[in-house]
């Protein structure tokens, strides 16, 4: 086996589309990206040598060897994120958030989970719109500032901060409680299932619902594997730099 001492993390870096097997069998890459593969398969009650087999096959038949965000400099990064994750969250609440209260108001006395789908998804778009404010004001200027200094010779600013580990250590928090909370939706709604009598309406809240959680796990990824350890990477790099005097 080649995943045997990879963590699941890793496995989603270097094999982009193995996050669509991992979402098959609910295996958890971004918050739960640094736990071992075996042992994550395990804990599903699969067989690691047969998901690493799948693994393998899917990617090879997808053609994505090699996810072009891996190659992908830090800006790039982090316009992507704020492009493609952070719009998208600010686009879906206005959708959304409204559905699911008119699904609760129409369907709620036959299907009472959907009040408490209701409040979550409200909920989330809170803790989502705070994360993404902090990364927009804190994390993501900090970040660039180290590339900005590395590439171009540019001063540091100050901050409220000695290291970029301290606010990634929030954001991996902030991504910890989301995932658990998006986790919880999905067993809350079956795994998204709309009952047979469900409405055109009802069907629209589940399938954005799913949809939500892939983009939010996709950016949980990206930030956790990719972009992280690049930042922590590079800010070793420049200290150790300014240790040794260039």
């Amino acid at each position: 086996m080649k995943f045997t001492s990879m963590t699941v993390g890793e496995i989603a870096v270097a094999y982009p589309d193995a996050t669509d097997i991992f979402t098959k069998y609910g295996i958890d890459y971004c918050c739960g990206g640094r736990r071992n593969f075996t042992e994550a398969a395990r804990s599903h009650g699969l067989d690691p040598e047969r998901v690493e087999r799948e693994i393998i096959d899917h990617e090879k038949s997808a053609g994505r060897l090699n996810d072009k965000l891996n190659n992908f400099s830090i800006p790039q990064i982090i316009d992507h994120i704020l492009q493609y994750h952070h719009a998208y969250v600010r686009e879906k609440r206005m959708v959304l958030s409204p559905l699911a209260k008119r699904v609760a108001a129409v369907h709620g006395r036959r299907h009472p989970e959907l009040v408490e789908v209701a409040q979550l998804t409200e909920n989330l778009f809170d803790e989502l719109e705070r994360h993404m404010q902090k990364e927009e004001e804190v994390l993501f200027p900090a970040v660039l500032a180290l590339v900005s200094h590395e590439e171009k010779g540019t001063p540091l600013p100050r901050t409220r901060f000695d290291s970029v580990a301290q606010p990634i250590a929030v954001m991996e928090r902030d991504h910890t409680q989301t995932g658990g909370e998006l986790f919880d939706l999905q067993r809350m709604t079956g795994d998204f299932t709309v009952p047979e009598e469900g409405c055109v309406s009802y069907r629209e809240l589940y399938d954005g619902l799913r949809e939500m959680q892939a983009n939010t796990f996709e950016h949980v990824h990206l930030e956790n594997n990719i972009l992280f350890p690049r930042a922590l990477e590079l800010e070793r790099t420049i200290r150790q730099e300014r240790t040794s005097g260039f």
